[in-house]
């Protein structure tokens, strides 16, 4: 909780000093034109996260139908300011909340589990940007580092866990902003996410151990997501 609240507060900051950079370009008088946009929306896609699949489909055991594949479908909510930097290029800070949950029965009928995780993805982004009449794309990339909160419990015993874990986290993306007036525009765009959050760990410090396989469970994924969102430029 104190780190996410830190993380508000430093991405808050960082919104601000943005926005005053261009207030004084502007009264300057010599870049006026560049931009100051902050992006908002929601995307959907396909996680692969194959160390967590195991770990579910070993400690859970699923009935057939349920058990998780390498491969899932994902929601992510993400805001991004975005400050002009040159005449083709912006930097961006996203800030990323990807979320997954799953909630299975056992073979036997009677043992219901649940589990989900929330991966913060702050990012930090260069991005190349093509101007054209009405539009705009960017193509980019960046890294930051991300943060996952894994929660697991089983309702016949009442019992509840959660891990932490956290590392580098890198992106390739590219997007679209289609004009609507001089302030509002549309947003769609597509990412390339990998994030080696390293190893799970309880609130002791001790790993997370798959006792089927006997192997530590790590949270180092990939995520392909189409995301949609709005454009307001300030």
């Amino acid at each position: 909780m104190r780190t996410s609240i830190r993380l508000w507060l430093l991405f808050a900051v960082f919104v601000f000093w943005m926005h005053e950079n261009v207030q004084a370009q502007s009264s300057g008088g010599e870049p006026a034109n560049r931009f100051f946009n902050i992006t908002v929306g929601m995307g959907v896609g396909a996680h692969s996260a194959p160390s967590v699949a195991d770990y579910v489909n070993a400690v859970a055991q699923p009935r057939t139908g349920q058990r998780l594949d390498e491969f899932t479908s994902v929601i992510e909510f993400f805001v991004a300011p975005e400050l002009q930097m040159a005449e083709e290029w912006s930097a961006a800070l996203e800030y990323g909340l990807l979320l997954k949950g799953y909630t299975l029965d056992d073979q036997s009928g009677y043992l219901r589990s649940d589990f989900s995780y929330q991966v913060h993805m702050p990012t930090l982004l260069l991005q190349y940007v093509l101007f054209g009449d009405g539009y705009r794309l960017k193509l980019g990339g960046g890294l930051g580092y991300h943060f996952v909160r894994f929660n697991q419990s089983y309702y016949a015993y009442g019992s509840e866990e959660t891990f932490h874990a956290g590392g580098v986290g890198l992106k390739l993306g590219a997007v679209g902003n289609t004009q609507f007036d001089e302030t509002f525009f549309g947003s769609i765009g597509v990412d390339l996410r990998w994030d080696f959050l390293g190893a799970l760990k309880r609130g002791d410090g001790s790993e997370v151990i798959d006792r089927v396989t006997n192997t530590v469970l790590k949270m180092n994924c990939f995520t392909l997501v189409v995301k949609f969102g709005v454009m307001f430029q300030l």
